[in-house]
């Protein structure tokens, strides 16, 4: 998997609604596991892990999947930079 990591939420939200306007998936999925539901079961809090779930509010999944190809890569790699 190939991701980034964002300077804000606000920032990774847009940049996915942006490269979505391109056609482009890129998504966001990452839970800390002790914020899960068995984490919060086996004692995990809020706050517990500051840096986790500080980069984990940042991340952006990229597309990646085995027939991918370059030219599909490509795209993904000038839809972000046009968007900077």
């Amino acid at each position: 998997m190939f991701y980034m990591i964002m300077p804000s939420g606000g920032e990774r939200d847009r940049l996915i609604k942006y490269l979505k306007t391109k056609g482009i998936l890129a998504v966001f999925h990452y839970l800390p596991l002790h914020l899960s539901d068995m984490g919060m079961q086996l004692g995990g809090k809020r706050f517990d892990c500051k840096v986790t779930e500080n980069i984990s509010r940042r991340l952006i999944r990229l597309p990646f999947y085995n027939k991918l190809t370059i030219t599909e890569q490509q795209a993904v790699i000038e839809a972000i930079m046009k968007f900077y």
